[in-house]
């Protein structure tokens, strides 16, 4: 069964009964001019064992996400759009499970006091995350223009 016909079995069961689909962790980037995420890599968190560290999320890197999109684009002579960019240079984030049952959403300062309630939503409702645990992180890591290094090398 693909990982589509799957999520449209599992969203027809909770509509039909009510019952809200497995939370889920991962990376996502946040458009402002359009206001939505993109680039949502994402897995069930039943799915996945804790690390090392006591947390859950996806093994998907921002950085290898964001070369893959490039490398499609590039060898089908595409123009790049924003994947022309550093992957660092678009508002992005992760989602963790801490061993206590906890989400975190990991973010950047680029998350302002004006609009910090609004993309939260917008991050609960993509990683099914409205009935759990949950507290916004700050990190300078996600910070707009910070990564593993600092190089430009796409």
């Amino acid at each position: 069964m693909t990982d589509e016909i799957r999520k449209e079995v599992i969203n027809s069961m909770a509509d039909n009964f009510g019952i809200q689909e497995e939370p889920q962790v991962g990376i996502f980037w946040y458009d402002k001019d359009n206001d939505e995420l993109f680039g949502v890599s994402k897995v069930f968190v039943n799915e996945i064992p804790f690390n090392r560290n006591d947390l859950k999320t996806a093994g998907t890197l921002h950085k290898t996400w964001w070369q893959k999109q490039r490398n499609k684009l590039l060898y089908k002579k595409k123009p790049l759009g924003v994947f022309g960019k550093d992957y660092t240079a678009i508002p992005r984030g992760r989602i963790f499970q801490k061993k206590d049952g906890l989400f975190q959403m990991m973010c950047g300062n680029w998350i302002n006091d004006h609009e910090k309630n609004h993309i939260v939503d917008l991050v609960k409702e993509e990683f099914n995350l409205q009935n759990v645990p949950f507290e916004l992180v700050i990190d300078t890591h996600w910070d707009i223009g910070h990564g593993w290094s600092q190089e430009f090398d796409l």
